[in-house]
């Protein structure tokens, strides 16, 4: 009885929030309120097909996994113990602990009810400071304890390099061409046809780390320019670095008069030069890497990455609009109090630390490099989640794999809506046109395999980032002390680990 009380009231107190957000997502959602079982897939009309929502198309996708009961088990994942403001954040993509209220957070709620109820199960989570490495101890000692290991995208190779983890490509039931798995992740890092680490939307990190570039509404008024002309150079194709930094040339309020730039003063952007800065490159469709069918090749080191490292000096020490903070996730606070008109921010600022923020802001996408550059593009902290299967699960992979397809395909269908709309189309921002620039800023992620396996490529993915926090121009001789080994050391790990000859 509690659960299905739970279950009807959170589906009432989400349904005015839905009232008031935008009718898109990336591939179109009009979104309405979420509803707690799943419609059946029967053959409707042209004419009833045409009137659906496209969250209610959402629901009509099957997952095929077939009819179990699993007697009351409990399936255990475990996860990264990271922790943000008093939250564990990776713990609730998997498991809250009850209904709130919050959309968010009822969402997850909801969707683990749905499913353990559906296949007879207990979900559970546990966390760990190094799940990467405890999953090792784990296989070595053939421990059954967890069905799902959840770790830092960067730091997944740990496990991948030790061999404790199964190739999601070879899974019964888990079906990688769904739409609840991320493709651009996926493939970029599946080589010789193996994937070790994967995404999916039950890696809710993978879209609320994805970054973006905020604005203060109110101080962009300030200097002449209203939302609407920054919404035109985004649809136009003018939005470039260029236009960027010299939008921010005169953007600087000297706040306390004394005469000297500090963090009491109001600037056009800044930011501290950690993990902001490695979506530069990104931003430039500048990969740093690519695989194909040979294996995996290094592409970081080209001429517009040269003109990028140039351009990107100027922007940081050589104009008065842009701010070095000391604290890393300094511009959310900054950005929160009003001393910044544009910050470099995560979606999860925007329903976290930006609730009590007085202004209101919006959201535009990265600057592209130039107007022929087809694409607005950006990539996500390197923190957000990515999922192994233990070895130890082998035997019982039914079990395993019957469970994370299900989470996976009930989060895109109940939970991703909900932090989609809810959080950054409808609650945090009062413009509509906010809508349209998260589209196109979900629509341009990149998921480089660099910065899974930065180690493997003597940390190549902050080349660029200590180069520019170190205001040392040249790029191309950083690059060439470690070039040798990207080249040859590093594709005969890879291969190793891969299999490959």
């Amino acid at each position: 009885m509690k659960r299905a009380l739970a279950l009807l009231l959170a589906v009432m107190m989400a349904a005015p929030l839905f009232a008031s957000c935008s009718n898109r997502t990336p591939s179109g959602t009009e979104e309405t309120a979420p509803v707690s079982e799943t419609p059946s897939a029967e053959a409707l009309s042209p004419e009833e097909e045409e009137s659906l929502s496209e969250y209610e198309r959402r629901q009509r996708i099957p997952d095929n996994l077939p009819e179990a009961n699993f007697d009351g088990r409990i399936y255990r994942v475990l996860t990264t113990s990271d922790g943000y403001d008093g939250r564990v954040i990776k713990k609730d993509e998997i498991v809250v602990e009850d209904i709130t209220g919050d959309a968010c957070n009822d969402a997850v709620y909801n969707r683990n009810i749905l499913v353990e109820d559906r296949f007879n199960v207990k979900i559970e989570c546990e966390t760990d400071t190094d799940p990467q490495t405890y999953v090792n101890t784990l296989v070595t000692s053939g421990v059954t304890d967890y069905q799902l290991v959840g770790f830092y995208n960067y730091l997944a190779a740990s496990a991948i390099s030790a061999g404790s983890l199964l190739n999601w490509r070879e899974i019964p039931h888990v079906d990688l061409s769904q739409p609840w798995h991320n493709r651009l992740a996926n493939d970029n890092c599946t080589i010789y046809g193996k994937l070790f680490a994967a995404c999916s939307d039950l890696s809710i990190t993978s879209m609320t780390y994805t970054y973006a570039i905020f604005f203060n509404m109110p101080l962009l008024v300030d200097y002449g320019y209203p939302s609407a002309q920054m919404y035109d150079m985004v649809k136009s194709g003018e939005w470039t670095i260029d236009a960027f930094a010299e939008l921010i040339r005169p953007m600087y309020q000297d706040v306390n008069g004394d005469g000297k730039k500090d963090n009491t003063d109001i600037y056009g952007f800044g930011y501290q030069l950690t993990n902001p800065t490695d979506v530069w490159l990104a931003a430039f469709d500048q990969p740093l890497t690519e695989v194909d069918e040979e294996g995996v090749h290094v592409t970081f080191m080209t001429d517009k990455t040269v003109s990028a490292m140039e351009k990107m000096v100027q922007l940081h020490y050589n104009n008065s609009g842009f701010f070095k903070y000391t604290s890393q996730y300094d511009e959310e606070k900054y950005f929160l109090n009003a001393k910044l008109v544009f910050a470099p921010l995560r979606f999860y600022t925007a329903y976290n630390v930006l609730r009590t923020m007085e202004d209101p802001y919006s959201i535009l996408p990265w600057p592209k490099w130039d107007e022929n550059q087809q694409q607005y593009l950006t990539n996500a902290d390197d923190k957000f989640t990515a999922f192994g299967l233990p070895l130890t699960v082998y035997e019982d992979l039914d079990f395993a794999s019957i469970l994370y397809e299900a989470l996976s395909a009930e989060s895109y269908k109940k939970v991703y809506p909900v932090y989609y709309d809810t959080a950054l189309k409808g609650k945090y921002s009062s413009e509509p046109e906010t809508a349209e620039m998260v589209d196109l800023i979900m629509e341009g992620r990149a998921f480089d395999l660099a910065f899974e396996f930065s180690g493997t490529f003597s940390d190549l993915p902050y080349l660029f980032r200590k180069q520019l926090d170190a205001n040392n121009v040249n790029i191309a001789s950083a690059y060439k002390k470690i070039e040798k080994g990207l080249n040859k050391t590093a594709p005969k790990q890879i291969n190793k680990m891969y299999g490959g000859d």
